[in-house]
């Protein structure tokens, strides 16, 4: 494993961390969590050093199937980052209740990285910075040595990340990257880097969706590399990102992805260039199906619809590919789409920004223009 200086915060992390949001539900929905705690267990084994996790993940049960697997584990063995957001907490008061319940599920005595969470637009960062607010909350449990660090994820635009980056606020930033969208998203790395943060990169494989496509995402292949593996390096080459959070589901996923630390060279220039031209504007609106949106008061199974809808975009517009994801991969019926009635609740909570009510419209247009079976 290949350890890299988390900014000025004089911590060194593994250039490839955990990201705590894929747990298996077979794997969390019960009360026996050991293939959840195996998953953690053997991340560490290979080196891994940074685990990354948040209330509400796998159904509320990610911080505490850490704290499990923590139990056996050195504490200045590795670093944990978790997070609060502003639908958690509002008032210092609120934020500080979090803390301590991050404390408790974890079963640690501080928090090494503590992030306002999914800061998606420029009104949420002076939400979290006002007097009173949750950073306050944060600083003051940071004095006391609960929080060693604080930070920030963020789905901002290039510009704007630039902009809280300048600010000086925080000591590091999670923030979404990939061999998909790196184009649209450059600037905010580039500002990070220059103001020395901490830089996570969360969703390094596009939620799952470049190792599913190998055929359309075959020029970032490496050699004798996996696709996975590829992406990967594609990534921690650069040297900007400080390490990739992967979400492990399983103990061969943790196998796989740490090869991307063996034999890591520096991207050149050119190398970038060239990858770019493999880009749309379109790829930078894969659903990374994180499943934030998956709240529809139509009980709509939003994040499946969307991820069929990703064949959508990666076959040029063949329907059919789409609704035989939705029927064979995910055993969903499209016209759950035609239930929307468009009140915006998805598109608040969408990190990403995507148009969630129109792709939901198109798809009810696709499936009225299907030819009945006979």
């Amino acid at each position: 494993m290949i350890y890299r200086p988390y900014g000025k915060t004089g911590k060194h992390v593994s250039v490839i961390g955990m990201g705590g949001m894929r747990f298996r539900k077979e794997d969390y929905a019960t009360d026996d969590w050991s293939r959840a705690i195996a998953v953690v267990h053997r991340a560490h084994e290979l080196g891994v050093n940074y685990f990354d996790t948040a209330p509400g993940y796998c159904d509320d049960t990610s911080e505490k199937i850490f704290g499990e697997a923590f139990k056996s584990m050195s504490r200045d063995s590795f670093y944990v980052s978790t997070k609060c957001g502003l639908w958690n907490a509002r008032t210092a008061k609120e934020a500080r209740k979090m803390i301590d319940q991050s404390l408790r599920r974890l079963g640690v005595d501080h928090i090494d990285f503590y992030n306002m969470w999914s800061v998606k637009t420029l009104e949420d960062y002076r939400e979290y910075l006002k007097k009173g607010g949750v950073l306050e909350g944060a600083r003051e449990a940071q004095k006391e040595g609960l929080i060693s660090h604080i930070c920030f994820t963020t789905h901002l635009r290039g510009e704007e990340i630039a902009q809280v980056a300048n600010d000086g606020i925080f000591e590091g930033v999670t923030l979404g990257y990939n061999a998909i969208n790196f184009a649209y998203r450059q600037k905010g790395i580039d500002a990070c880097h220059e103001a020395n943060l901490g830089i996570v990169t969360m969703n390094p494989l596009g939620g799952g969706i470049i190792p599913a496509h190998p055929e359309y995402f075959s020029f970032l292949k490496q050699g004798d590399d996996s696709l996975a593996v590829s992406a990967l390096k594609f990534i921690l080459s650069q040297n900007k990102a400080t390490l990739a959070i992967p979400g492990f589901s399983t103990v061969e996923e943790v196998e796989e992805n740490v090869l991307a630390a063996d034999n890591l060279k520096e991207a050149p220039e050119e190398l970038l260039d060239e990858l770019a031209k493999h880009l749309t504007s379109e790829l930078n609106s894969l659903c990374t199906t994180c499943a934030y949106c998956d709240s529809c008061p139509q009980d709509i199974p939003i994040p499946q619809l969307l991820d069929s809808y990703n064949m959508l975009i990666l076959s040029n517009g063949d329907e059919k590919q789409m609704f035989t994801r939705m029927k064979n991969h995910w055993g969903v019926d499209p016209s759950w789409a035609t239930k929307c009635i468009a009140c915006g609740k998805c598109e608040r909570l969408c990190t990403q920004k995507l148009p969630i009510i129109k792709r939901l419209a198109e798809i009810s247009g696709y499936l009225g223009r299907q030819t009945p079976a006979r």
